[in-house]
């Protein structure tokens, strides 16, 4: 268990090597209040390649304003880029960064898959998300608790009162989509050997 203030590197190739790196330690990405939901969603956001201060959230700094606000924000909000957007609840995948309603709301990684048999409830991987959980949440004396994974009302297809929406990482995806073609740095042919190999032929000749 750490409490790590700042940003720093961690794998996210798969969501359970992030799962794996995270739950235990307590991340304040920003230096402020300790560690809050957010900032563990910060950590994967800049992790991802995003400048500091992602996922945007509104005048009021809520982590529900992740999405009544900044979801179409830009084109990695729109689903365009690195992330997909999930509307229903009952469409919530193992991975999916899911955000609560409310004032300052929530925000973690959907743990499972949604079930309906769990009638509304889905473990959520999250900073700050009161005692309990696995492994047990510490508290940081600045605020907040360490990452953990605990059950959290997100609501039932009828009523999804928990719950407002979710980004989905694409490349996270069982069957991910093509993801955007990268600018692929131009391979410089090698003059330099180039030149040194038709200098070496022409004392030969």
């Amino acid at each position: 268990m750490a409490f790590i203030v700042g940003y720093v590197t961690l794998p996210v190739d798969t969501y359970d090597n992030w799962k794996n790196a995270v739950a235990g330690n307590g991340y304040d990405a920003d230096g402020y209040y300790g560690d809050q939901c957010w900032d563990l969603t910060a950590e994967f956001w800049y992790n991802v390649g995003f400048p500091t201060g992602y996922p945007q959230t509104g005048p009021n700094s809520y982590a529900s304003e992740c999405w009544t606000v900044s979801r179409y924000a830009n084109a990695e909000y729109n689903g365009t880029t690195y992330f997909d957007l999930v509307i229903n609840v009952e469409d919530i995948k193992r991975g999916d960064v899911v955000v609560f309603p409310g004032s300052p709301g929530h925000i973690g990684f959907a743990d499972e898959d949604y079930n309906i048999a769990k009638a509304g409830y889905i473990a959520i991987l999250g900073q700050n998300q009161g005692s309990g959980g696995v492994p047990p949440a510490v508290s940081n004396p600045n605020g907040g608790t360490t990452a953990n994974v605990k059950d959290l009302w997100v609501g039932t297809p009828s009523n999804p009162s928990g719950f407002l929406g979710a980004f989905r990482y694409k490349f996270w995806e069982t069957t991910p989509p093509t993801p955007p073609t990268p600018t692929e740095k131009k391979h410089r042919f090698p003059w330099v050997l180039y030149d040194r190999k038709l200098r070496e032929n022409r004392q030969f000749q």
